[in-house]
């Protein structure tokens, strides 16, 4: 089950915020995101394991 839903405000390696436009899971099972990074007009296909809730303390 995904961690983070269509929309939700995400960092990348609490670095850099995105929204979350898509999700998959690959061939493996594993979740992976489509974000819409702030900054970059790109999307970035991210794992689960490389994002937190926008805001959380680093």
């Amino acid at each position: 089950m995904p961690r983070f839903a269509i929309g939700d405000v995400v960092d990348k390696d609490k670095t850099h915020s995105g929204t979350v436009i898509a999700i998959y899971t690959t061939k493996e099972g594993e979740q992976r995101y489509a974000v819409d990074m702030e900054g970059y007009g790109a999307l970035q296909f991210i794992m689960e394991c490389n994002l937190v809730p926008h805001g959380t303390p680093q």
